[in-house]
């Protein structure tokens, strides 16, 4: 028998009350769990919906959904970082590699025409506040429509580049701008240096995220579209 959208529904809601209230990761236990409890009722028609999934859900052993959705989980996250990478390997095997060359070019005259060849941290620094805010405001608004998907949550790490970047940005100035490294202990220099090769690898990232977060963004539609119809 197939079961109605109200029996999927109801399934929906049962998965959900068991510790699972990511859209996709129900779909994706919903999966595996509809065969099973269609089975149930074909052999038991008075079996009621509920008793029937309860039923599948013991037969997935004590940790219940728990490795299915994990496993769903860190596929998604695998994939999203797999494509950010491919991006990034894209970038500079492609025209576009001419933008980050262009910004590099145009921080160096910067920082001659103002004689200070110090100058280039802060640029670049200025440079990754300004992108992190391009950012923020053009995938912000998305947060509530796509916040209880797993494949958006998966993204949301890179918010949380966001922050270091950001706050590399802001310790640039204290720490290597107008820090003395000449003077300074070999700590003070390494530290300096990972600031400086952050915002390097951030200000890349920065030409290659939207895309990854734009692919996200589509394959989080095309289950909206094949589930919610």
């Amino acid at each position: 028998m197939k079961l109605s959208p109200a029996q999927i529904a109801q399934l929906k809601k049962l998965i959900s009350y068991k510790g699972y209230p990511e859209i996709d990761v129900q779909y994706e236990i919903l999966d595996h769990v509809a065969c099973k409890v269609e089975k149930l009722l074909e052999q038991n028609p008075s079996l009621a919906l509920d008793d029937a999934f309860r039923k599948v859900h013991s037969e997935f052993g004590i940790f219940g959904f728990s490795d299915l959705a994990d496993s769903y989980r860190k596929s998604i996250e695998k994939r999203f970082w797999k494509n950010h990478l491919l991006e990034i390997r894209n970038l500079f095997l492609s025209y576009r590699i001419i933008l980050p060359l262009l910004l590099s070019a145009l921080i160096y005259q910067a920082s001659n025409l103002i004689d200070d060849p110090k100058s280039w941290i802060l640029f670049l620094a200025g440079f990754c506040l300004l992108g992190s805010l391009f950012l923020i405001v053009k995938y912000w608004r998305k947060h509530s429509e796509y916040k209880n998907y797993a494949a958006y949550l998966s993204s949301n790490h890179i918010f949380q580049l966001l922050n270091i970047g950001l706050l590399c940005s802001l310790y640039s100035y204290q720490h290597v701008y107008s820090a003395s490294l000449e003077e300074g202990s070999i700590f003070i220099m390494v530290f300096a240096g990972i600031i400086g090769l952050i915002l390097v690898w951030f200000a890349l990232s920065l030409f290659t995220l939207p895309r990854p977060l734009d692919k996200t963004m589509s394959e989080i539609e095309e289950l909206k579209r094949v589930y919610e119809g």
